[in-house]
């Protein structure tokens, strides 16, 4: 049974969309009082002492601190030509011009800005793409403990609003603004092959040719200079993750033994290739692009060699944007929160050469993999039922589904 949703009221007279909003800015705030150096890191002007330690040992880490001053950025250099960066060229550049705020105090507070309203978008765009699932995005408490521990809420807030422009037939702007998305984070290039391939089906050829077009030239205008500039700079990125090592996760832990790097990339490759396959046949015959994205993107986290704690969230909003049952959302949260306690633990432990490390490691650590992983493929099982993956028409307003 179908039910068409009603016109939707101005925000601010939308009850649901405020209680949503106040949920995400209490996350917010929250998170930057918790997050936000004092005492003497505060003073620190060229480093950080002992940041880790205190920052681990609070459950207050985050990367916006702490490459404040690993990566220089106090020294406005500029990023990829005279400071490298393990990160895309968009993001390499949002650090460079927040650096300008004044001290630590002030980069913190303008990111956390700028983040916070990336995430206000992120739920306005929600609110037009899936209005009767967009409210739980706001109610994770996987924005108190992973909003502010990197950049990742702009990334997921491009993402969206590259979907957005393209649900509503808006291809060109939709083009570029993917080609941001992707150079600021990665993650959004889980949606792109199945757009195309939804193109190519609906036999809108000019308008594939049209987007691709429109994405090399953006991309190449976005690295373009740095390529140009300083290449071995611009290039760390990909060779960062190309020789990174094995984390301690599927391929790692108390039950499986380290495989070789060179393995667990090949593995890895065929397991995610496969899985695009299975993807694309899926859209081929009629299945939308993001219950497709978002299977493929569950199962690229499942067998990648490096998993960040703050991925969790990356997987909350294709579960959202897919429209999967009320609790997938509630097993991917417990998950983000689990790993999140479990990750910063382990670090802690390790940073202070405790001796208790060894029985933490190799009693409950993995117990928390467990769940990490349990977490997601039990969300991605439940978003795999039927009435979870009818299309949508882009452009058209989303729909109730009930049996």
């Amino acid at each position: 049974m179908k039910t068409d949703i009603k016109s939707k009221p101005y925000w601010w007279h939308d009850v649901k969309f405020m209680a949503a909003l106040a949920a995400l800015t209490g996350w917010f705030a929250w998170a930057y009082c918790r997050l936000k150096p004092r005492g003497i890191l505060m003073r620190a002007p060229h480093r950080l002492p002992h940041y880790d330690r205190w920052a681990y040992h609070r459950l207050a880490y985050s990367d916006i601190v702490a490459l404040y001053h690993t990566r220089h950025l106090y020294l406005h250099l500029l990023p990829y030509l005279q400071n490298r960066i393990e990160y895309p060229v968009v993001m390499g550049v949002f650090l460079w011009i927040t650096s300008y705020a004044p001290g630590l105090s002030g980069y913190f507070t303008a990111n956390a800005i700028l983040i916070w309203l990336s995430a206000v978008g992120s739920l306005f765009f929600l609110r037009e793409l899936v209005p009767q699932r967009y409210q739980w995005f706001a109610w994770t408490p996987l924005l108190l403990v992973y909003g502010l521990l990197n950049w990742d809420v702009v990334g997921i807030f491009l993402m969206l609003c590259g979907w957005y422009l393209y649900t509503r037939k808006r291809y060109a702007w939709a083009a570029i603004v993917f080609a941001l998305a992707v150079f600021f984070k990665f993650f959004p290039l889980f949606i792109l092959p199945f757009i195309l391939v939804e193109l190519y089906r609906k036999k809108q050829i000019r308008t594939l040719e049209k987007m691709v077009a429109i994405f090399v030239a953006m991309s190449v205008a976005i690295n373009g200079p740095f390529i140009i500039g300083n290449f071995r700079n611009w290039s760390f990125f990909f060779v960062f993750n190309a020789k990174r090592g094995v984390g301690a996760d599927l391929w790692a832990n108390h039950w499986v033994h380290a495989l070789p790097v060179a393995v667990v990339d090949g593995l890895s490759f065929l397991i995610v290739t496969v899985g695009l396959l299975w993807q694309v046949r899926r859209v081929w015959q009629g299945q939308s692009i993001m219950s497709a994205a978002s299977r493929w993107f569950a199962l690229f986290l499942l067998v990648n060699k490096v998993f960040s704690p703050q991925y969790m969230l990356w997987m909350l909003a294709f579960a959202v944007m897919a429209e999967w049952p009320i609790s997938s959302y509630t097993w991917l949260t417990l998950g983000g929160l689990v790993d999140y306690v479990n990750s910063f633990t382990v670090l802690y432990l390790m940073k202070m050469h405790s001796p208790f490390l060894k029985w933490y490691g190799d009693r409950l650590f993995p117990l928390g993999l467990l769940m990490r992983y349990g977490a997601i493929a039990a969300a991605a099982i439940l978003g795999s039922r039927p009435s979870t993956s009818l299309v949508t028409d882009p452009g058209m307003p989303s729909q109730v589904h009930s049996a």
